[in-house]
């Protein structure tokens, strides 16, 4: 990031926490110290949970709060930390009362084997070193650390006692060169990395899609993508994706049908809900006004109107893309279109226009349905068998690629957390969320906690109402992988 830039963001932190940002911050500090001093070896789980939430206090615009390394401290990360005292004891005993050398050694065992202080992250070990000498230490987090390599081209990482010196010999450099006080570094280091981060943007890709730039733009193996292609193309000519949410299921299909029409505006995209009928989808009465009054006509649905278009242009391909599709109520919705799906080369009588109709060859039909919707159980056979059933589950090398091609993302905290919800709530689960929750361009511990106190939580929560005391220690253990990880 260029010197003006990086001026304008340290400017920008400043006014968001006001002239008081550093001495509410060094008070905060003291507080630690204090508190360590006075409870150094006797703390219980109690008192280990206080530590974190002091810790945590800084002040913003003149009130106390207690954020300051969320989600990195808090109850979670600290009760699990309290599960075992006499090891916390004995490990924060050392990194704060060793003479400073063997302190660091100390660490640097921590950080190569983290067994040896379990739950502690980097984050606890690197934040007792700094209390007692901020200006020669810094605190080991990831935000900081991405924002300090966005300022320098290094990498930095908390796997050795030379990675932490050398983290924190270029971070008092950098303090040095732009005038940042130790107590602020934290959190003007977390909006430079903010800053860097481009805009989230769809890929480029070219409006006809081939079979590798559908699997491409879906981070899914070629393979699949084609096999997907030839059930459509030598069989049935309608599909539905499957799978719980999260899974990407509608861009999936967007993107199938880029491969499948021969022009984007040949693309036709409907949401099914409780209340889409037959009159929306294939033909129906509406009320016009007229100089008698009122009038009803017929009118043709999006799906007839796309068969229209199709049957004047028999060189040309068209799809319909049907997303949520179990939450109509599908046999009404689709009528005679269940037996013309099927024989497409016969014609039935519609009932309100009384014009003979069939589904052209040339029409594709994509449909997209939710596993963990309990209304999937109601679908009939007579649907089912018409459709080319076409599974997308939660998928681990999905977003193991998508990470892969985003250097500055934090791929463990991402693949770490999808993989133990995924695992504690079963990968063949109905209900069990998918990747895509993770694929977020500005994903960091925060938004992290962010997505599972807001999105995924109370979805499992709804499923899992018979078992709150599972989710609770999914909830604790989510927190806490996520608290490590910051």
């Amino acid at each position: 990031m260029s010197v003006t830039r990086t001026t304008e963001v340290i400017a920008a932190v400043r006014e968001q926490f006001g002239p008081e940002f550093v001495s509410a911050r060094i008070a905060a500090e003291d507080q630690v110290r204090a508190f360590l001093d006075e409870q150094l070896g006797v703390m219980d789980a109690e008192r280990i949970i206080a530590l974190g939430r002091l810790i945590n206090q800084h002040g913003k615009l003149g009130r106390a709060r207690f954020d300051r390394f969320t989600p990195g401290f808090t109850g979670a990360i600290m009760s699990k930390l309290g599960t075992d005292p006499a090891t916390f004891n004995r490990m924060t005993t050392r990194l704060w009362r060793e003479p400073i050398p063997e302190a660091l050694a100390t660490l640097g065992r921590i950080y190569t084997f983290r067994p040896m202080f379990a739950h502690a992250g980097s984050s606890l070990p690197s934040f007792l070193l700094y209390l007692r000498d901020p200006d020669q230490f810094g605190v080991c987090v990831n935000a900081t650390m991405l924002g300090l390599a966005q300022e320098t081209g290094v990498r930095y990482s908390a796997n050795s006692q030379t990675a932490y010196q050398t983290f924190c010999a270029d971070l008092r450099a950098w303090r040095e060169r732009h005038g940042v006080a130790p107590q602020e570094a934290d959190a003007i280091l977390t909006a430079v990395m903010r800053a860097a981060r481009p805009a989230p943007a769809e890929p480029e890709l070219p409006l006809e899609l081939g079979v590798e730039e559908v699997a491409e733009g879906c981070f899914l193996e070629v393979e699949q993508v084609d096999q997907w292609v030839q059930a459509l193309t030598t069989g049935m000519r309608q599909g539905v994706f499957h799978g719980p949410p999260g899974t990407g299921k509608t861009h999936v299909a967007r993107l199938l049908a880029r491969h499948l029409a021969t022009s984007p505006a040949h693309i036709e995209l409907a949401q099914f809900h409780p209340a889409y009928s037959y009159e929306d989808f294939i033909e129906g009465l509406r009320p016009e006004a007229s100089e008698g009054g009122l009038r009803y006509e017929v009118r043709p649905g999006i799906f007839a109107r796309l068969c229209e278009r199709a049957r004047e242009a028999p060189g040309e391909t068209f799809v319909m893309i049907i997303d949520e599709m179990n939450r109509a109520d599908l046999a009404a919705v689709f009528g005679e279109l269940l037996y013309l799906l099927e024989y497409r080369d016969t014609e039935v009588t519609l009932p309100y226009s009384q014009r003979r109709f069939s589904v052209p060859p040339n029409v594709f039909l994509l449909g997209t349905m939710n596993t963990a919707d309990r209304s999937l159980a109601m679908l009939d056979f007579a649907l089912r068998r018409r459709f080319n059933a076409f599974p997308l589950p939660p998928d681990e090398k999905v977003l193991d690629r998508w990470t892969a091609g985003r250097p500055d993302g934090n791929a463990e905290l991402a693949l770490g957390v999808f993989r133990l919800i995924r695992d504690r709530v079963g990968p063949e689960a109905p209900v069990s969320p998918g990747h895509s929750y993770w694929m977020t361009e500005a994903l960091d511990a925060a938004v992290a906690e962010r997505i599972w106190a807001y999105q995924l939580r109370p979805y499992l929560a709804e499923y899992w109402f018979e078992q709150p005391a599972e989710l609770g220690r999914l909830d604790a253990d989510v927190r806490t992988l996520i608290a490590e990880l910051a």
